[in-house]
């Protein structure tokens, strides 16, 4: 007798969220209208802005991430390098000639530019040094826990643990993990 054919296992697609592009095309949007305004107040403002936030632009086609917290501390970065500069264009004379000096300077380049890298600095060291703080709090909680239970079994005793006197209570060691696979309560046994 053949074999019964398997039958096929159905395709499974991840969606989406919801809201997951929905703030990447907000924010697209806003930088759109504001390049509109500044392109009818001021080119020269605009051209300033463009070249000077190139970093940022590569850091949204680099960060594939669904939070692109790596766009997020390059723009901020590299924004508060532009500022600046944008600032004396505004305040000065406005024209094109100074934008184009400001681009060519290669000290308000590596102002721009240097802020953007510090961005991704602070991208790529921020997430050890807050898993480290946690880390140590975490065990800083765990030992408080500990002694207080240790003061409360030496003043009640080790009756109130509700275990056997036989099995021996080592408040050090960690609970081991349960040996074999998880399954869920109810589930069917499977059948060979």
């Amino acid at each position: 007798m053949a074999k019964p054919r398997p039958r096929p296992r159905p395709v499974i697609v991840k969606k989406k969220p919801v809201g997951a592009s929905g703030g990447l095309m907000l924010l697209g949007f806003i930088a759109l209208f504001a390049a509109m305004i500044l392109l009818l107040v001021s080119m020269a403002s605009l051209v300033l802005v463009v070249f000077g936030m190139l970093p940022t632009f590569v850091a949204l086609l680099i960060d594939r991430s669904a939070q692109r917290f790596a766009f997020y501390s390059v723009l901020a970065m590299n924004f508060a390098g532009v500022f600046p500069f944008l600032l004396d264009l505004w305040m000065g004379s406005n024209s094109m000639s100074m934008a184009v000096d400001s681009l060519t300077d290669v000290f308000s380049l590596f102002t721009m530019y240097g802020c953007a890298a510090l961005g991704w600095i602070f991208y790529i060291i921020t997430p050890p040094i807050v898993t480290t703080a946690m880390t140590f709090i975490a065990q800083r909680r765990v030992a408080i826990l500990r002694a207080r239970q240790k003061k409360l079994l030496a003043e009640w005793g080790e009756e109130v643990t509700g275990e056997s006197a036989s099995v021996p209570h080592d408040m050090d060691e960690e609970p081991a993990a349960p040996s074999g696979e998880p399954k869920a309560p109810g589930a069917a046994k499977s059948r060979k």
